[in-house]
Parts: structure tokens; C-alpha cells; sequence
């Protein structure tokens, strides 16, 4: 169970991964659209077998008035392709706000009537997976920033050498690493993730 951890002074971690706004809206939107599908699969199928009828059963999906309606109609192909256009350009928004799942640009370090004072994020990962990178027996090192500027997490993976020791990787990086990236943003209370990968297909995850 993911639980990200700041300072001693915080209140007791969440029992549940960290979850920014985007993917709960693609949550919402993948069951609204799962449960369309299940009750149109499920009406057509009863309707198949004769629940709501036999003339129901048998009546073909498209008819020969159907099919000419297009053709009857000058506005309905303009329609239909406004009606496509719109469901593309839906389609490109979603996917645009998947490039901003919850990471932060930057973080305000000090922002008070004197000024404003910004870290950029990826300086800052930059600098973490740099410092993290020179422990001994660090093969990768990963970092992102996420989160709000009031809530802020710092989740790193790192990807270790074959027959690294995992505990003393990790007293390194709690003992050093953290109190750096924490005093880099002036925030004691940054709650950190960090997923250690001793070899493909098996991690250790420390929180």
C-alpha cells in the first residue's frame, strides 16, 4: 500500500496512492462510457431475443427509409461531420490533459509581501536525480513533482544494480538525499514516494 510521507509533524499518511484530478476525471469518464456500452450491448441483445417483441426481433437495424435519409436530407452529412469534428477535437483535449497528470511546473519556496520566490520542477528533479544517481550501486534514477502547490510529492524511482544492497540504498537516500530535496524547496513537510527496483520485475518501495 502506497503511503507518501513528509516531516514527523504531519498527520498520519493517506492509506491510498496519490491520485491528481486528471485521473479521477478519466475514472468518471471511462465508467459513464463502460456503463453506456454494457446498457446498449445489454437492449440490443434482449432485443435480439425477443423480449420486447418479435416485430422488434426482426426488424432490421438499418431500413430502406434509413438509408435514404441521407440522401433525401442535404443537411445531414454537414451535421454528421460537425457532429465528428466535435467528438475529434473532445478526443485531442483529453489527451492534451493527460500531459499534465498531476505534475507541478514549479513550486513557490517563498511567497510573501516581499515577493515570490520559484523553484522550477524540472531543475529541481533534475538536481535530485543527479545526487541520487552518484550513490553507489544506482543504475537509474527517475523524479517527478506532483500534486498541488499546498500539497506537494516528490516521487522518484530508482533502478538499482544487480546485488545492491536495498537497505543501505535506502539509509542513503533518507539520510541525505531527502533533507536536501526538502531544504531545496524550504519544505520540511514534502511528502516523498520512492520505488526501489532491485532488477526487472521486482520492487521495494519505501515510503
Amino acid at each position: 500500500m502506497i503511503e507518501p510521507t513528509g516531516s514527523a509533524k504531519m498527520s498520519r499518511p493517506r492509506r491510498q496512492p496519490f491520485a491528481p484530478g486528471v485521473d479521477l476525471l478519466n475514472r468518471v469518464v471511462f465508467v459513464l462510457l463502460g456503463l453506456v456500452c454494457l446498457g446498449g450491448g445489454a437492449v440490443a441483445l434482449l432485443a435480439g431475443r425477443g423480449v420486447f417483441g418479435d416485430d422488434v426481433a426482426a426488424r432490421y437495424g438499418l431500413t430502406a427509409q434509413n438509408r435514404s435519409f441521407a440522401a433525401e436530407h442535404v443537411w445531414f452529412w454537414p451535421v454528421a461531420g460537425a457532429v465528428t469534428g466535435l467528438v475529434v477535437l473532445l478526443a485531442l483535449a483529453w489527451l492534451w490533459l493527460q500531459k499534465s497528470t498531476g505534475n507541478l511546473p514549479g513550486l513557490y519556496v517563498v511567497d510573501d509581501t516581499f515577493g515570490r520566490v520559484r523553484v522550477n520542477a524540472r531543475a529541481f528533479t533534475g538536481a535530485v536525480e543527479g545526487e541520487l544517481a552518484t550513490l553507489p550501486g544506482v543504475r537509474q534514477v527517475r523524479a517527478r513533482l506532483l500534486g498541488t502547490g499546498k500539497r506537494p510529492l516528490l516521487r522518484v524511482v530508482v533502478t538499482m544494480k544487480p546485488s545492491t544492497d536495498v537497505r543501505r540504498i535506502r539509509a542513503d537516500i533518507e539520510r541525505a538525499a531527502l533533507p536536501h530535496a526538502r531544504g531545496a524547496l524550504s519544505r520540511a513537510d514534502l511528502a516523498t514516494e520512492i520505488q526501489l527496483i532491485p532488477h526487472p520485475g521486482h520492487g521495494d518501495r519505501v515510503y
